[in-house]
C-alpha cells in the first residue's frame, strides 16, 4: 500500500470513528433538553444529539401563544412516552387571571400544546399569580402534577390522561394554619419532589413562608394533604426575604430515603433542611468554607440542586448558586459525616460570568456528569459540565446550535432523557 493509498484508507476510517465516538458519548450521557424564552416570548428548546446541538422554536411549532414577560418555566420527562412536558404562562389571560397556563409536549420535532387554564376551568384553578414560580413532577402511572402559587395558596393542576386535567389546592386540603396559607405570594418560591421509597409515591411541596419559614405540604394518597414547618421542627434559621428554594429526595440507600431542601439565610449562606424521620438542618456554605451568594437590586441568587444517583462519576449531592462575582459556585457533599466542599465552576471552566439576574437550572446526565445552565451577559445559554469537582468545561449552546438568543432575565428549565 503506497502513501496515497494509506492516507485514503485512514481518511475512510476517520469519519465512521468520529461518528461512532460521538454516538457513543451521546448514548452514554443521554439527550439533554434546555428550555428558555426569547425576546418575543417564544419558548425555545435546545437539545443535544449525536451530531451536536439544535434549537427548536416550540411556540412556532405548536401555534401556542407567546409567554408573558417574566413567565417562569418548568419541565418534566414522562419516561413512559419519552415526551418532554414544558409549562409556562401565556401573555393572554382568557381563562387565567394573570395569564393562561400552557403545556407544550412532544419529542423530536413533533410537539403539541394544551391550554390547561381552559381545560381545568377558572373555578377550579385561577392559575399562577403574577411572577409565580412553577414546579412539576411525574407521579405514579405517569400522572403529571404542576404546582404554583396563587396569592398565598399552593395550587395544583394534575393530569389523568388525554385531556383529563383537574385542579385543587394542596394548602387548602391540608387545613391551612389560621385558615390561610402562610406562603409568600410574591415571588412565591416553591419546589417539589416525589418520594418513591418503600413502594410509596408521596408528593412533597415546599414554599417560603411570609415569616421566611419553610413550609411543607405533603400528600399521602387521595385528597390527603398535610403540612408542617421544617425550619421550626429543625430549629433552623429563617430564610432571607424572597429567598429561592430547591429540593430533591435521596433514595440511594435502598428503601431508606432522605428529603433535602435548600434555601438562603439572612447572611446569604445556603442552608439545608433534611429529614431522616425528623427534620434537621446545617449550612453547606459554612461547612464547605464557601463564599456567600450574591444579590442584584434585592434579587437573590437562584438555587438549583440534584443528587447524582447513577453510580458513576461524582455520586453525591450538588447545590449550585451565583456568587457576588456572578460566578457559578458548586457545593458538593463528600459523603463523610457533615463534609461539604465547593468549587468555582465558572473559573474552572473558563466560562464568562453569568448575567446579572440570570436563572440557573441543572441535572445529572445519564453518565453521572453534572450539567448546569445559565445566561451570559450576551443573552446566550451556557452549559457547564464536570464529572468530578475541580475541572469543568463550558459550551455556548446558542453558538453551538445556531439558535435564537434568550430574553434578558429569561427563566430556564431542563431535563435529560434517553
Amino acid at each position: 500500500m503506497n502513501a496515497v493509498h494509506k492516507r485514503s484508507y485512514v481518511a475512510s476510517l476517520i469519519g465512521p470513528l468520529i461518528l461512532f465516538a460521538s454516538a457513543s458519548l451521546y448514548a452514554a450521557t443521554g439527550t439533554r433538553h434546555v428550555v428558555y424564552l426569547d425576546s418575543i416570548g417564544h419558548v425555545h428548546q435546545l437539545y443535544s444529539t449525536a451530531t451536536g446541538w439544535s434549537d427548536l422554536d416550540l411556540t412556532s411549532l405548536t401555534g401556542a401563544p407567546p409567554a408573558k414577560s417574566g413567565s417562569e418555566l418548568t419541565s418534566t420527562l414522562d419516561t413512559a412516552t419519552n415526551y418532554v412536558h414544558v409549562y409556562y404562562q401565556s401573555q393572554y389571560a382568557n381563562y387565567g387571571i394573570y395569564g393562561d397556563v400552557y403545556e407544550l409536549y412532544g419529542s423530536g420535532t413533533t410537539w403539541h400544546s394544551n391550554n390547561l387554564s381552559q381545560i381545568v376551568g377558572l373555578g377550579n384553578s385561577p392559575g399562577p399569580g403574577a411572577g409565580a414560580m412553577l414546579t412539576s413532577l411525574i407521579g405514579s402511572g405517569s400522572v403529571i402534577h404542576l404546582f404554583f402559587m396563587f396569592n398565598t395558596e399552593v395550587m395544583e393542576m394534575y393530569w389523568l390522561g388525554g385531556t383529563n386535567w383537574h385542579g385543587d389546592s394542596p394548602s387548602y386540603l391540608a387545613g391551612e394554619p389560621g385558615g390561610s396559607s402562610p406562603c409568600e405570594s410574591d415571588p412565591s418560591a416553591i419546589t417539589s419532589l416525589i418520594d418513591r421509597s418503600n413502594g410509596n409515591n408521596f408528593m412533597h411541596v415546599f414554599c417560603m413562608g411570609t415569616f421566611e419559614d419553610v413550609y411543607e405540604f405533603y400528600w399521602t394518597g387521595g385528597s390527603a394533604w398535610h403540612y408542617d414547618v421544617p425550619t421550626s421542627l429543625a430549629g433552623a434559621p429563617s430564610g432571607s426575604i424572597f429567598s429561592n428554594i430547591t429540593s430533591f429526595v435521596d433514595n440511594t440507600g435502598g428503601t431508606a430515603h432522605v428529603l433535602h431542601v435548600f434555601y438562603l439565610g439572612t447572611n446569604l449562606n445556603v442552608y439545608e433542611l433534611y429529614q431522616t424521620g425528623s427534620w434537621h438542618s446545617d449550612s453547606p456554605t459554612s461547612l464547605a468554607g464557601a463564599p456567600a451568594a450574591g444579590t442584584v437590586s434585592g434579587q437573590l441568587s437562584p438555587l438549583t440542586s440534584f443528587i447524582n444517583t447513577s453510580g458513576v462519576g461524582d455520586t453525591s449531592m450538588h447545590v449550585m448558586y451565583l456568587g457576588t462575582n456572578e460566578h457559578v459556585y458548586a457545593l458538593h457533599y463528600k459523603g463523610t459525616g457533615t463534609s461539604w466542599g465547593y468549587f468555582d465552576a465558572t473559573a474552572a471552566s473558563g466560562a464568562p460570568s453569568a448575567a446579572s439576574g440570570s436563572a440557573l437550572t441543572s441535572f445529572q446526565d445519564l453518565a453521572g456528569g453534572v450539567r448546569v445552565y445559565f445566561l451570559g451577559a450576551n443573552s446566550h445559554v451556557y452549559e457547564l459540565y464536570w464529572q468530578s469537582e475541580g475541572t469543568a468545561t463550558m459550551t455556548d449552546l446558542i453558538t453551538a446550535s445556531g439558535g435564537t438568543t434568550a430574553a434578558s432575565g429569561s427563566a430556564l428549565t431542563g431535563v435529560v432523557g434517553p
